[in-house]
């Protein structure tokens, strides 16, 4: 992924890396995302990875990715290929379509435009987890302004759709992948 402009005249590097491949880099990547946690007024927003790795591994149609930020661990999140989606019938088609999901940065990373760059730039990492994906959809908490700006300025729209959850209403966003 490119860089990412960071405080005022800093660049941070940027890259998402998948985490169901082998290997002692990614065994040691997923290790440290275990680690990560959500800021303490998010844990309601969000499940930290340390719950949602174990089931995206268990789920052959979820992906897991690490973002890292000037190559270190700075947030998590899936890419769903599949039960998420049902609960978008009619609105999303499964065969072209991905559902983001558990995307969080750690609180260190937050506020620095990092996570609007993560999902502005998702379509390559999408495209390499669902060649005939056209759409990324994610689920927003209202009231959750900082992620509803941060999609908003990623390309994310609203699909017209809300949802309630345990978490409360969720509005539903929509990017299409270029």
């Amino acid at each position: 992924m490119a860089e990412d402009t960071g405080a005022p005249g800093t660049r941070v590097a940027l890259d998402l890396v998948r985490l169901d491949g082998p290997g002692p880099g990614i065994q040691r990547l997923r290790e440290a995302v275990l680690r990560l946690r959500v800021a303490p007024g998010q844990r309601s927003l969000v499940t930290e990875a340390v719950e949602t790795l174990p089931r995206a591994d268990a789920d052959p149609a979820r992906t897991p990715f690490a973002v890292l930020c000037e190559r270190e661990p700075a947030g998590f999140g899936i890419i769903d290929r599949g039960g998420g989606l049902a609960r978008l019938s009619g609105v999303a088609d499964p065969a072209s379509a991905v559902l983001l999901r558990a995307f969080y940065l750690a609180p260190e990373w937050q506020g620095r435009g990092i996570g609007r760059r993560v999902c502005a730039g998702l379509d390559p990492l999408v495209r390499d987890i669902h060649p005939g994906a056209t759409e990324v959809y994610v689920f927003v908490n209202e009231g959750n302004r900082a992620a509803e700006r941060a999609y908003a300025a990623a390309g994310f729209a609203p699909a017209g759709l809300r949802l309630t959850d345990p978490a409360g209403v969720q509005t539903v966003l929509r990017k299409a992948v270029a």
